[in-house]
C-alpha cells in the first residue's frame, strides 16, 4: 500500500509483487533473464499501483545530460556557500548542469526536494535537510537518486555523506582540556531534536570530558534557533548575565562563534584569557576575527566528490545497499584557543 499524495516506486512494486527491487528493475529495462510468472507479477503490480518510469530514468535511457541540483537551507551561509561553490566545481570538472536551491530550512520546500522535483527534469539531488524528520523523509523518498549531506538518518535507505561530528568533537574537547580548560558550555542544537551534527558534538563533548570524569553541565547547554551571528551573541551575553564561570565555549557552527565573540568583546571578556572559544567549518571569516578563532575544517572536495559519485553509483544501481561515508577533519589551532 503506497500513502496517499505519494509517487508509487520501484521498491513498491517489488514489495507489491513479491519481489527483489533488482527483479523489477530487469522487468523495465526489458532484460531477457526474468521468468515470465515473475514478468507478469511485476506487470500487474505496476499497473494496479500506477507506477510510472521515473524521469531521470527516461532520460538517462534517451542519452540526454544530467542535472543535478543542490539543496541548502541559507546560501548567506559561509559553510553553505563553500558547499555550493566545491560542488559547483566538481560538476563542471565532470561536464554535468547543476542549479543551487535555498529552502530558508522550511518544510514545504524540503517535501518538494524529498520528493526529487517531480517533474523538473532533476537526474540527482544533494540535499542538506534541517527540518524534516527521518521518518518523514523516507516516506517521501522517490526514486531520483538523491544523497543526504550532513545530517544522518539512523538506518535510512539515503546514501549519506559528512564529517564524523562525534569523532571531530572529541579532538576538538581534547584540544582545550589540553589547554587547561574543564568547565565548557556548549551551543548548537534545538534541545527538542536528538539528531543531527550538533547532537553529535555535543555527544562528542560528553565524551571526551566523562574519560576525565566530569561531564557538561546541564545549565551550559544552550537551545538555539540557527546557527547565526545574533544566535552565538545571544548565548554568550546569557552566559555573562549569569556570571558563569565556565572557561570555554564550544559552538557548533563557526557563525555562532563569531556572534559570541562580538558580545564577549563587548562585555570586556576576553578571548582566550577569561574563556576559550572554537567552532565548526572554518569558515574564511574566522581567520580575520580578533583573535582568529580556532576551528574544525572539512574535507569540502571529498564531500563534493563522494557526493556526486554516489549519485552516479545509484543511477546506475537504484537497487544498491544505502552507503553512510565520512570525510576527513582538521583541528585548526589559533589563539581564541591560546594557540602557542
Amino acid at each position: 500500500m503506497v500513502d496517499p499524495g505519494r509517487r508509487p516506486t520501484v521498491k513498491d512494486v517489488a514489495r507489491a509483487a513479491g519481489v527483489s527491487a533488482s527483479t523489477v528493475s530487469n522487468v523495465l529495462h526489458d532484460h531477457p533473464y526474468v521468468t515470465e510468472e515473475k514478468r507478469q507479477r511485476v506487470t500487474d503490480a505496476i499497473e494496479r499501483l500506477g507506477y510510472a518510469p521515473s524521469l531521470v530514468s527516461r532520460q538517462l535511457r534517451a542519452g540526454r545530460s544530467q542535472v543535478l541540483a543542490l539543496a541548502v537551507p541559507d546560501i548567506t551561509s559561509p559553510y553553505f556557500a563553500h558547499l555550493a561553490h566545491v560542488v559547483i566545481d566538481e560538476a563542471r570538472r565532470r561536464s554535468l548542469t547543476l542549479f543551487i536551491d535555498e529552502t530558508g530550512g522550511g518544510a514545504a520546500q524540503e517535501r518538494t526536494i524529498a520528493e526529487g522535483y517531480l517533474s523538473r527534469g532533476v537526474t540527482g539531488v544533494l540535499f542538506c535537510p534541517v527540518e524534516l524528520a527521518p521518518a518523514e523523509l523516507e516516506r517521501l523518498k522517490s526514486d531520483v537518486p538523491t544523497v543526504l549531506l550532513g545530517e544522518y538518518v539512523p538506518g535510512g535507505s539515503f546514501d549519506h555523506i559528512a564529517i564524523n561530528s562525534r569523532r571531530s568533537a572529541v579532538e576538538a574537547t581534547e584540544h582545550l582540556l589540553s589547554r587547561g580548560r574543564r568547565r565548557p558550555a556548549f551551543a548548537g542544537m534545538r534541545l527538542d531534536r536528538q539528531a543531527g551534527p550538533a547532537y553529535e558534538r555535543l555527544r562528542g563533548v560528553r565524551e571526551a570530558l566523562r574519560a576525565t570524569g566530569v561531564d557538561v553541565d546541564a545549565d551550559l547547554v544552550f537551545d538555539v534557533a540557527d546557527h547565526s551571528r545574533e544566535e552565538g551573541a545571544r548565548v554568550a551575553r546569557e552566559l555573562v548575565r549569569r556570571r558563569s564561570d565556565c572557561d570555554a565555549l564550544i559552538c557548533a557552527a563557526d557563525l555562532l562563534a563569531v556572534g559570541a565573540l562580538s558580545a564577549l568583546r563587548e562585555a570586556g571578556v576576553a578571548v582566550p584569557a577569561d574563556i576559550a572559544l572554537l567552532g565548526w567549518d572554518d569558515a574564511p571569516e574566522v581567520r580575520y576575527t580578533a583573535p582568529p578563532l580556532t576551528s574544525i575544517a572539512h574535507d569540502m572536495t571529498g564531500l563534493a566528490q563522494q557526493a556526486i559519485d554516489a549519485i552516479l553509483a545509484r543511477q546506475a544501481d537504484p537497487t544498491r545497499p544505502a552507503e553512510h561515508l565520512l570525510v576527513g577533519h582538521r583541528l585548526m589551532v589559533r589563539e581564541s584557543t591560546g594557540a602557542g
